[in-house]
């Protein structure tokens, strides 16, 4: 995969592992557990028979999912979209998980990941929109139970625990696999597996939203139209409805970053070679031909 994390800052979250709490921090694309020096270690004693790590349950967790698109549709929709799982959300991770399998209806009595992760009806601080830069913060989370949990309920699970680590890794999580899937819809032999309406509809509320956003007002009636990476973008009106044109990939290179609203212009596209230099692709609210708008951080 290529560098697409280039220009998200680090995130960093701690968890309650063991009689410690440790950190886990995301940077340049990748989740670690800066307070193990082994984790693939401590992966063997644990299935010699010792104690699992709370840590490294959730790298191998991170680990099955980064490519999961039920992320993209449990996850947050925005800022003003926050999610928050239950206060015993990390007991609900297994010594063994199965991988993902395609989203399906529950079964009568059966507790779905959404079930399990609420809304918190409040609306969370954001990054100002076009610097780049989010805070590091830590959010504790409780210690992690010996309960077992059913074999048939361990992927969602899974889900249940990724999406509930604060400290921004929940969107970096998002961002991972929304990269994922825009380099593998660019690849021409490879096919979807019948994730693409799921990819279609987590893309599209998360475009209403911060179009929304952008306009000042709730409830505008969009319509998307997934284009192939390198085609033209576009965004245009119509007797009061919106249509977008914009690849998949707008996902993680625009929303993730916290770009698609920028000096009251709405983002298009955004490309960068180093993560400090970017130039996007906007129109303004006339929606009127697309112009660039052009974005530096100051050397550090």
């Amino acid at each position: 995969m290529s560098a697409w994390w280039l220009g998200l800052p680090a995130a960093q979250a701690t968890v309650a592992c063991g009689d410690h709490v440790h950190r886990l921090r995301w940077e340049a694309g990748a989740l670690a557990a800066i307070d193990h020096e082994d984790p693939e270690a401590e992966r063997a004693l644990a299935a010699l028979g010792g104690d699992r790590c709370t840590c490294v349950e959730v790298l191998d967790a991170w680990e099955r999912h980064h490519h999961d698109p039920r992320v993209l549709v449990l996850a947050s929709r925005g800022p003003a979209d926050p999610i928050a799982a239950q206060a015993d959300w990390i007991a609900r991770l297994g010594p063994v998980m199965p991988r993902p399998v395609p989203p399906a209806a529950a079964p009568p009595g059966r507790v779905t990941p959404r079930q399990l992760l609420r809304r918190t009806g409040r609306r969370r601080a954001a990054a100002p929109a076009g610097t780049g830069h989010a805070p590091i913060v830590s959010a504790a989370v409780t210690p992690l139970a010996a309960t077992a949990i059913p074999m048939g309920t361990r992927a969602e699970n899974d889900l249940v625990a990724l999406l509930g680590l604060g400290g921004g890794l929940q969107d970096r999580l998002v961002a991972t696999v929304a990269a994922g899937w825009a380099e593998r819809l660019g690849q021409a032999d490879a096919a979807p597996d019948g994730a693409l309406p799921a990819l279609h509809a987590s893309m599209q509320g998360r475009l209403s939203g911060a179009l929304e956003s952008w306009l000042g007002r709730a409830g505008v009636e969009l319509e998307l139209d997934l284009i192939e990476a390198g085609h033209a973008p576009a965004l245009t009106e119509s007797d009061g409805a919106f249509r977008a044109e914009l690849p998949f990939a707008w996902l993680a290179q625009v929303w993730s970053r916290g770009l698609a609203s920028v000096m009251g212009r709405f983002c298009l596209a955004a490309k960068t070679d180093d993560g400090r230099a970017w130039t996007l692709t906007t129109v303004g609210p006339d929606l009127g031909p697309p112009a660039p708008v052009r974005i530096e951080l100051p050397a550090s």
